[in-house]
């Protein structure tokens, strides 16, 4: 698990916890009141309240927002014992990334699919990455802010950006959440004004180490898997987590 825990006041806003998660590089924060755990807020629960097709998006009148309107009330924890296996069932079973760890009421730390990646479960799995990829979702740059995130709801880990059937970036669920008005992309709202210009890859011929490697490097979770014909698929951290659960 990862310790201390970030954590937010409930009327503390949208902004206070994105700025959160940038500076600590995390993806969900914890809100907390007088030592008791209410809620948690994530990128997702940020990223995907911006489907909007309206200045909301470009304004991110979101941002100021108080976090108990935002959060989920229902906290899915663990014990300070638990198994890495229960814990990865329990995040699968419940459709979350992250958990705190709770003993006795107080607040341990918090274990997330991200900190799995560095344990000696997932060390061991040793897998071509083909056998894990999946083939890619894939956008065009005029794509709207709305359809990626309806794609990401049903639980795509990542969308590519397409220009003339040539991948130009990536679109996750940080970019969602951190995505910002830049006047370098005039497509406001639609996914050349979200995505990330840099795809990082592998060949086929990798295994599932160095897809670890290479997320833990760019902190993503996600890397395409090239080929001689381009883009062949696509493996995420949590085709990892579900090889080394099932």
């Amino acid at each position: 698990m990862t310790a201390p825990v970030h954590a937010a006041k409930p009327y503390d806003t949208v902004s206070y916890a994105r700025n959160l998660m940038l500076k600590h590089r995390i993806s969900r924060i914890l809100i907390v009141d007088d030592g008791r755990a209410l809620g948690i807020v994530t990128k997702k629960d940020i990223g995907y309240r911006l489907r909007k097709n309206d200045p909301d998006w470009r304004f991110r009148l979101i941002d100021n927002e108080p976090l108990n309107r935002v959060m989920s009330g229902d906290i899915v924890s663990l014990s300070p014992d638990s198994s890495i296996r229960d814990a990865l069932l329990l995040m699968i079973t419940h459709k979350i990334s992250g958990a705190p760890v709770i003993d006795l009421g107080i607040i341990l730390g918090i274990l997330t699919r991200t900190d799995v990646l560095r344990s000696q479960i997932v060390r061991e799995l040793d897998v071509p990455v083909r056998e894990l990829m999946h083939k890619p979702v894939v956008v065009t740059s005029s794509h709207s802010s709305a359809h990626v995130v309806d794609l990401m709801k049903k639980g795509e880990g990542a969308v590519i950006v397409v220009d003339d059937g040539s991948p130009v970036g990536i679109i996750t669920d940080t970019d969602l959440a951190f995505y910002e008005e830049r006047p370098d992309h005039a497509g406001s709202g639609t996914a050349s004004g979200i995505m990330r210009s840099i795809i990082p890859s592998l060949p086929e011929t990798a295994r599932t180490g160095d897809a670890v490697a290479l997320m833990q490097k760019n902190a993503c979770t996600c890397v395409i898997v090239t080929g001689e014909t381009g883009i062949i698929g696509i493996i995420t951290r949590d085709d990892i987590i579900r090889e080394v659960v099932l």
